[in-house]
């Protein structure tokens, strides 16, 4: 079995590699292997058009089992507090289109620029459709945005256009690859910080990012 490792940054899943170099075999610099299963580690950088421009000029894809991406991110609700696990299984922009004079935003496909129903969108959303892996993890959905949320204004406008649940920078990029590159993936993310008016005293990175790397060595463990 052949898994790519994608994360937007290597922070997000350090004490994972670090993991690999001591107890897993490495057969070269972008490939580990246990028990018959190889794993490639991929860092994207941050943005969805970083993630979906990585994905798309990987060469190893038609070979791929499956994707596992894991990350952080924000979320838009206190029942998923800092160091919750959820697994996202579909995503939307938040923020891609116009705004009006009064700042409030017009979507791209009320803008006539995009077919909420053409392929890979569903209503406007991506979803995930190849089962994978069973993870017993909260789903949800995901919204992506080019700029995290810092302003009261700008939150209260996503949430109440947008039924979402958790908020990244890279969620849709991902989505839109994989769908079109028709290759199963799984969506993991550890909250680090609720969306509210920006204040990283707030953040609780640390904490999500040990979390997301306890269920990350776990699936990996069932894998095997």
């Amino acid at each position: 079995m052949r898994v790519l490792l994608v994360s937007a940054t290597e922070n997000e899943i350090k004490p994972c590699l670090n993991h690999f170099e001591d107890t897993w075999k490495k057969n070269s610099f972008l490939e580990y292997e246990k028990d018959g299963l190889q794993i490639s580690p991929l860092v994207t950088g941050i943005s969805s058009m970083m993630m979906a421009f990585a994905l798309a000029r990987y060469q190893q894809i038609p070979k791929l089992s499956f994707i596992i991406h894991a990350g952080v991110s924000g979320s838009y609700h206190a029942t998923l507090p800092p160091g919750s696990l959820v697994e996202v299984i579909s995503e939307e922009w938040a923020d891609l289109g116009a705004e009006n004079q009064q700042g409030e935003l017009i979507d791209a496909f009320t803008l006539g620029l995009l077919d909420k129903n053409r392929f890979p969108y569903q209503n406007g959303k991506i979803l995930k459709t190849h089962k994978t892996i069973q993870t017993n993890l909260k789903q949800v959905h995901g919204l992506s945005v080019n700029k995290t949320s810092g302003n009261q204004f700008t939150i209260d406008q996503i949430i109440n256009k947008f039924n979402g649940d958790v908020e990244s920078m890279e969620g849709i990029g991902l989505f839109y690859a994989c769908r079109t590159l028709d290759v199963p993936f799984l969506s993991i993310r550890s909250i680090s910080n609720y969306v509210e008016p920006r204040n990283k005293e707030n953040w609780q990175l640390q904490k999500a990012i040990e979390q997301l790397n306890i269920e990350l060595i776990n699936i990996l463990n069932k894998l095997q």
